[in-house]
Order: C-alpha cells, then structure tokens, then sequence
C-alpha cells in the first residue's frame, strides 16, 4: 500500500476521531466555539513545527497567504456548523452529510484536472447518496413513531 493511501486513511480516521470526541463535548455543555479554535490552534502549532522540521525555509506567496486565509476560515465555519448540528439533531446525519462533502473537491477534480471517472469511483458516489437517502428515511420514521409513556405515565 502506498505512503499516500495509508495517510488518506489515517487522516479519515482522525477526523473521525475528531467528530467522535465533539459529540462527547456536546454532551458535557462544553462551548463549541471554544474546542474549535483549539482544534484548529493545535493544527496550527504541528503543523508550523512539522514545516520547520523539514528545513526548507518558510516562504509563501502573499497569494497563497490570502487563499490559506480563506480556507481556514471556511474549515472553521464548517466545523462549528458540524458542531451546531449535532447539539440540535442526530450525529449520524451530520457526519454522513459532512463526509459527502468530500464528493465536491472529488468532482472539481475530475472536472478541473481531467481525472478519469471510473465504475469504482461512480459506485463509490452513488453508494454514499443511496446510504444518505437511507439515513433520511430511518430518521423520517423514527419521528412518525409514537412517544411510549416513561413507566410513571409520563
């Protein structure tokens, strides 16, 4: 397996991790704008160590700055909504929902890039849309199923 495919995964993985350990903040009141920025603090720090690490110097293009700028802010935005949406509703749909986001860079990139469409990559597009169709109809049936009385008559 290639160095690139296993860091794919162990980044999936850590994200993961990352939206397990947001819903454990949710359930202890924590503030989510709080553990945002010091998820994204964190980032920041290893990977400013990791850029010094390797020697190289540290220079960017006042462009690059601005477009590194913008996509921190979106990344930010985007986490604090994931964060907002399983305070008020079911991870589940949040996650899924958030992880086909992924479709879009992976869509630009076969536009913009010419990259081939494979059966794979289409199977692989159109499972995640049927699996997030799924997730709506169990939460759809869910919210039609009658509340039991709690054993008090509640």
């Amino acid at each position: 397996m290639s160095t690139g495919i296993i860091l794919c995964f162990l980044g999936a993985f850590s994200f993961g991790v990352a939206a397990c350990l947001s819903k454990v903040a949710e359930r202890q009141n924590c503030k989510a704008s709080s553990i945002v920025v010091s998820l994204f603090g964190w980032a920041t720090v290893l990977m400013l160590a990791r850029t010094l690490a390797l020697g190289k110097g540290f220079q960017m293009p006042l462009k690059v700055f601005g477009m590194a700028v913008a996509f921190g802010i979106c990344s930010a935005v985007a986490f604090f909504a994931f964060q907002t949406s399983i305070s008020i509703g079911k991870v589940t749909v949040a996650w899924l929902v958030m992880n086909l986001s992924a479709g879009v860079p992976a869509l630009v990139s076969i536009w913009l890039y010419k990259e081939r469409l494979t059966a794979v990559k289409c199977l692989a597009l159109a499972v995640a849309l049927v699996a997030l169709l799924c997730l709506f109809q169990g939460n759809k049936a869910e919210g039609l199923k009658p509340k039991l009385p709690g054993p008090k008559g509640e």
